[in-house]
């Protein structure tokens, strides 16, 4: 019995694990706020406890303690400059204390610890794959059964969509998209249980979530699938069969009809912004406004010097003057809230004009609330400086440009799974790009990065002498030695 839980207790298993925990935190942590109407939460002490344990470990038994330790002193430094920065900055109209700001820096080095240790510990792709199976399952299962039970919260504040038991449906949509690139790279036709569980994720995506996310998102993804497919046949000179294409064009045909009778969530979100942006008038001049009635009401207080002594600087006040004019130029739709706040912050960092703030940023809780920049890597760089960009993204894009070199270099020979592990680690950057909270949040974090250990070691071609290994010898126990790593078989 010892014997046995000492092969099953590895660090690749308790990162395993770990993936299949996420769902289950991420209720809890849900229920836990809202029962106890507080913005803490247990799970966020139990969340990191696994990855941390893992990196522990690692730290002793690996010979590299000193990079690890300079690693850990540069974004320690950072971080402390950051937070003082932060400070210094502080006013009034600030969202957030130094607190909030912390937390985000402590997600986005959590977020590094857990891309080393992906690629450090994970040897085994079956085995993380189905740990990605086992997720999106708990996340599709408690989607419909809130959904049922009539239990489930609104995804807007208007009552559009269902998020389930999440505590944010932008996130919950980015993590089953990218669950669903990592499955798809092997599924099947007879695979029932993998085909069962994507229909279902669809069918939330589509007509439940609410989101563009969800429903351009699948589009997107089931496109590549289907295009990827084409272009490996036509590659290796294999012919079509009639009877899958015929397959796809049907399903294509079935789907656009049932988000047009049945209604998707998403397209009556539109419909409401559509018809907020015509109804939010100035009702001073009874004009159009191109910013929100919040921002337009500040603007008027700046300029018509109002506005309290402290509340903000002057160089925040110019950059909302700047945005208000800029919007009225260009006649920025006033429900676009993302755009507003990409402008607002790139008027606020050329206001400033300090060395010192560009290069660690200006604090990303230090705007007022609406204004605060929902699009992460935009807000990486004004927010976080160019130093912050670097250190929590820059591993990431260094990553994935990488595997795309890797996959045009070896494109004779590409895959699906590949192309289906590109098309995870790109939707996770453009995510984060335009939409937002795919690296701050742990459960879409963990999916990106399993994307993108994906999209690298799914390139590597075996060795002739390469042998499969027995279970003991994929992965270290936390009581042996740390084996000499292994190359995996390209899986076709």
């Amino acid at each position: 019995m010892r014997d046995t839980i000492r092969k099953k207790l590895t660090l690749e298993n308790l990162m395993c694990l770990f993936v299949c925990i996420c769902p289950i935190l991420d209720i809890i942590s849900f229920l836990f706020r809202n029962y106890f109407n507080t913005s803490f939460s247990l799970t966020t002490i139990l969340r990191p406890i696994i990855p941390c344990i893992v990196f522990i470990i690692l730290f002793f038994k690996e010979k590299n303690k000193k990079q690890k330790i300079i690693v850990a002193v540069i974004y320690a430094i950072y971080s402390i400059i950051h937070l003082l920065l932060f400070q210094k900055l502080h006013n009034e109209s600030s969202y957030g204390i130094w607190k909030n700001e912390l937390q985000y820096i402590i997600n986005y080095s959590l977020m590094i610890i857990n891309l080393y240790l992906f690629f450090k510990v994970i040897k085994d792709r079956d085995k993380i794959e189905k740990s990605v199976f086992i997720s999106l399952e708990i996340y599709v299962l408690s989607l419909f059964i809130s959904i049922v039970t009539k239990t489930s919260s609104s995804t807007y504040l208007e009552g559009i969509g269902y998020k389930g038991y999440f505590e944010s449906g932008n996130s919950l949509c980015t993590v089953l998209l990218l669950s669903l690139c990592i499955i798809l790279g092997k599924v099947k036709l007879k695979d029932w249980k993998k085909i069962v569980l994507i229909i279902f994720t669809a069918i939330y995506l589509v007509l439940f979530s609410g989101m563009r996310t969800g429903l351009f998102g699948f589009c997107l993804i089931m496109a590549i699938f289907v295009l990827g497919k084409f272009f490996i046949k036509i590659r290796d000179k294999e012919k079509f069969n009639k009877k899958t294409v015929r397959i796809a064009v049907f399903s294509a045909i079935v789907a656009v009809i049932l988000i047009l009778i049945l209604g998707s969530e998403t397209i009556e979100r539109r419909k409401i912004l559509k018809q907020n942006e015509l109804n939010n008038i100035d009702h001073e001049t009874l004009e159009q406004r191109y910013v929100t009635g919040d921002i337009l009401n500040l603007y008027k207080q700046i300029t018509n010097k109002t506005l309290p002594e402290n509340y903000m600087t002057e160089e925040e006040k110019n950059a909302i003057i700047k945005l208000c004019e800029f919007a009225k130029e260009i006649k920025l739709s006033n429900v676009n809230l993302r755009a507003q706040q990409f402008i607002y912050n790139v008027f606020l960092v050329k206001e400033q004009k300090n060395l010192g703030l560009i290069l660690f940023g200006n604090g990303y809780k230090n705007q007022i609330g609406e204004l605060v920049m929902e699009m992460e890597v935009p807000a990486l760089l004004c927010n976080f400086g160019i130093i912050g960009f670097i250190l929590y993204f820059g591993p990431f894009l260094t990553i994935f440009l990488y595997g795309i070199y890797k996959i045009y270099k070896n494109r004779k020979n590409i895959e699906i799974d590949s192309i289906m592990y590109l098309t995870g680690a790109g939707l996770a950057i453009i995510l984060s790009s335009l939409s937002g909270y795919v690296f701050f949040n742990i459960s879409s974090m963990t999916m990106a990065i399993i994307s993108l250990k994906g999209l690298l070691f799914s390139q590597k071609e075996p060795t002739l002498s390469q042998k499969e290994p027995t279970l003991s010898q994929k992965e270290p126990t936390l009581l042996q030695k740390e084996p000499t790593p292994m190359k995996n078989r390209k899986e076709k």
